[in-house]
């Protein structure tokens, strides 16, 4: 395998119909710079022979599966652990994204030495929207670390605690142990966002719209239960003790 700048981890379980828009658009991106690991979590449909027609097309894309149905978290480790790219960035296989989606996340790793990248996105077929109808500029800005520990610990901001429209340094990651909780069925992504912003000191943000969540149902937002809606509540509370952490240590470290 050549050397590329990014890898994303797609992990996907009985998608079908989704998980094939989601393959083309990654196919059409303007970058070639990239890798793609598909991350089959025990599928039983259709969805494990379009993974591995895409990468019998594309020799940039390829197919991991999992022994058994292991659940997200595992999924997207297992890519991570595949993938030896110096940029990191994760695509939710029922969701599509612009083609402009791996250059941007490139060039602003590239040129910002960035410890995370974000761009903006759109939810549920263009009704909810975070990003560029603010500033209607491709342009990145800087972020500082308390910031972003605010932007991603918290609902409904313009960055999101979301993994997907973001791209995380590997040797940040690597340095810092950040990996997904495999005991989480939700908010494993919020918690996995918030260690890495903790870990990282360099964040850039580009305001325009490149990732589309597409509002599937019988998706986790769509099915979750009383006893995930209290593990998300817990995970939230980790999340605001990482953040107290990490502020009070950079601020110990400003006063030496």
């Amino acid at each position: 395998m050549m050397a590329h700048t990014l890898d994303i981890v797609v992990p996907f379980y009985n998608l079908g119909g989704y998980f094939k828009n989601s393959l083309t658009s990654l196919r059409q991106q303007t970058s070639t710079d990239f890798a793609v690991w598909l991350v089959d979590d025990g599928s039983t449909d259709e969805s494990l022979a379009l993974a591995k027609q895409a990468a019998a097309a594309d020799d940039r894309f390829h197919v991991l599966t999992l022994p058994r149905h292991e659940g997200t978290s595992a999924a997207r480790n297992a890519g991570v652990d595949a993938g030896t790219a110096p940029l990191v960035t994760f695509v939710d296989a029922d969701d599509q994204v612009d083609p402009r989606f791996a250059a941007t996340l490139i060039a602003g790793f590239q040129e910002h030495q960035a410890d995370i990248v974000a761009v903006g996105y759109t939810w549920g077929g263009g009704w909810f929207r975070r990003g560029g109808e603010r500033s209607g500029r491709d342009r990145w800005q800087q972020i500082a670390k308390p910031d972003m520990l605010d932007q991603v610990t918290r609902h409904g901001t313009e960055v999101g605690g979301y993994i997907w429209n973001k791209g995380f340094s590997r040797a940040m990651l690597q340095a810092h142990h950040v990996t997904y909780d495999t005991r989480l069925t939700i908010a494993e992504d919020y918690l996995y966002a918030t260690e890495a912003a903790a870990a990282g000191e360099n964040f850039w943000y580009n305001p325009v719209v490149l990732y589309t969540k597409i509002n599937r149902p019988g998706s986790t937002i769509h099915s979750r239960t009383w006893e995930m809606s209290r593990q998300e509540d817990e995970v939230f509370a980790e999340m605001a003790a990482i953040k107290q952490r990490a502020l009070a240590s950079d601020a110990n470290s400003a006063s030496r």
